[in-house]
């Protein structure tokens, strides 16, 4: 089990810089770069101002030597400066000679997505596995029927439809939670508690948004795994043996089932930190989704090759971490044999 998880590892170093390469060639194929956005924002600004922008961030020499470039600086996990006015480092935050610390784009917006999106998840999975238990359990009767209406529901409505109702509902006609930003104007003179509580009520409705969407396929999964476990043999063995219907199902069969969940939440990884463009850019919220959709408007590069480099590093990762789960889960990897198919 170490070998291989050595080897995983190990390649994912390859994997990593390759999926950098297409990224970075990727991103100069769209047109304009940050001095057509510079030109854009000042008339005023000259071809001469341009093209020495253009050497300052070196995007006057080739493709291949930017990649070169920016890829020495990957390796001491430098990402850079921002291409906006503020100049600020993309990832970490950094202190200058006079002592003064700016903090890191990606830095400052992670936590708040990571959060955000950490607390959705749960909620999902919370809420769907006892539900695709009891349509499983049920099937073919009225509490599988209606978790059925409810997943249709579920992937018919959009989600920023859904935002922008609750927002109406909750936030204008009746105001019970605020629909912009993270904190109130009085944040600051708040104590412990009530701090705890502003964010909880701001956080509301980007959280549960997202889970009220995401459940209809959570369900689904746990819902066609429960069915497919529960026609084996081993089930029927574990009747046979008279243990209780409530071990049966959630210590046998629903081991056995969640192994399709499990690779969807080791991929889902990525967009724990990715975040929503679609729930921040509605909430105002100053998350990961927000800060590459501005990037890319602005050509950003850095602040786009950043997210996208940590992105792809933590799609790996998610892999990895499914293969492990899928070790524990299953007894026969653990083993070193692999399941019939």
């Amino acid at each position: 089990m170490l070998n291989y998880l050595i080897r995983r590892v190990l390649w994912m170093i390859p994997m990593l810089i390759g999926i950098s390469l297409i990224s970075f060639f990727i991103m100069h194929l769209a047109p304009g770069d940050i001095t057509s956005t510079e030109a854009a924002f000042d008339p005023k600004s000259s071809e001469e101002s341009r093209q020495k922008l253009r050497a300052l961030y070196h995007l006057d020499k080739p493709i291949i030597v930017q990649y070169g470039l920016w890829l020495e600086r990957i390796a001491h996990l430098d990402f850079g400066h921002s291409f906006a006015s503020h100049q600020k480092p993309v990832f970490w935050q950094e202190t200058d000679k006079d002592g003064n610390t700016t903090a890191g784009m990606i830095q400052e917006a992670l936590p708040v997505t990571l959060t955000m999106n950490v607390i959705g998840l749960l909620l999902t999975l919370t809420l769907a596995v006892p539900l695709g238990v009891i349509a499983a359990k049920r099937y073919g009767h009225w509490q599988d029927r209606s978790i059925t209406l409810f997943n249709f529901i579920g992937f018919s409505i959009p989600g920023f439809w859904l935002s922008l109702l609750l927002m109406y509902w909750l936030g204008v006609i009746h105001p019970w939670f605020p629909i912009s930003g993270l904190h109130s104007l009085n944040y600051a003179q708040l104590d412990t508690w009530q701090r705890f509580q502003d964010l909880l009520m701001h956080l509301f409705l980007p959280v549960v948004i997202p889970a009220i969407t995401g459940l209809a396929g959570v369900t689904m999964f746990v819902k066609n795994g429960m069915l497919d476990v529960l026609s084996q043999d081993f089930v029927t063995t574990a009747r046979a043996k008279g243990l209780s219907d409530c071990t049966v199902t959630y210590r046998h069969a629903l081991r056995n089932a969640l192994l399709p969940l499990i690779t969807l939440v080791g991929l889902s990884l990525p967009g724990l930190i990715g975040g929503s463009v679609i729930a921040e850019t509605i909430f105002a919220i100053p998350g990961m989704g927000k800060l590459f959709y501005e990037a890319v408007m602005m050509r950003d590069f850095p602040v786009v090759m950043g997210i996208l480099t940590i992105g792809s590093a933590l799609t790996l990762m998610g892999n990895l971490l499914a293969d492990l789960a899928y070790a524990w889960a299953d007894p026969r990897l653990r083993r070193g044999v692999m399941p019939q198919r």
